[in-house]
């Protein structure tokens, strides 16, 4: 994008603690940056890993693995899906079933966060190279895979493109301002 998407101001908030903030009440970890650990570092209810940035998402997902005992349940997100909170997240897990695996939510057939692991799917994170996606592992046809269908498109609107980062940032404008 051309400039670090979780430190610049999103709606008046950096992106990655607007983000945070959403998810207060699940006390979350989060891996990130030393830049993005900056705009964080006064919330005393997330745990911070700060590193260098990794290669991907691969090597991210291994850091958290690494920081969490290996048999409680991962769920995962990325920092840059401004209207996921608390709320969607507690919600999606409480669909998932006790026998699944790999469970994530599919707004109109769109793959989206969070991602939850099984101890059990785990352990597939060490096997993934850095350049290989996480989603690789939902081939794996010894784990219980759960696509969830969910119509709230906060689980889908992420902002990796600058057309995507303008379309949210409008979105966050405009339900503040009615409210």
């Amino acid at each position: 994008m051309g400039f670090n998407k979780l430190t610049a101001p999103f709606d008046g908030v950096p992106l990655g603690r607007r983000v945070v903030l959403g998810l207060r009440e699940l006390e979350p970890l989060l891996i990130t940056t030393p830049a993005v650990a900056e705009v964080l570092s006064d919330l005393p209810f997330v745990r911070l890993v700060v590193t260098e940035p990794t290669a991907g998402p691969s090597q991210t997902l291994a850091i958290a693995h690494a920081a969490i005992p290996s048999d409680v349940f991962l769920t995962v997100l990325p920092c840059d899906v401004p209207f996921l909170d608390a709320s969607l997240v507690t919600a999606f897990v409480k669909r998932v079933s006790n026998e699944a695996d790999l469970a994530w939510p599919v707004v109109v057939g769109t793959p989206g966060h969070p991602v939850l692991w099984s101890p059990k799917a785990r352990t597939r994170i060490a096997r993934l190279r850095d350049d290989e996606p996480p989603s690789r592992v939902r081939r794996d046809c010894a784990l219980r895979i759960e696509p969830i269908e969910e119509c709230d498109d906060a689980y889908v609107t992420d902002v990796d493109t600058p057309g995507a980062w303008e379309a949210a940032e409008a979105r966050a404008v405009s339900a503040r301002s009615s409210r």
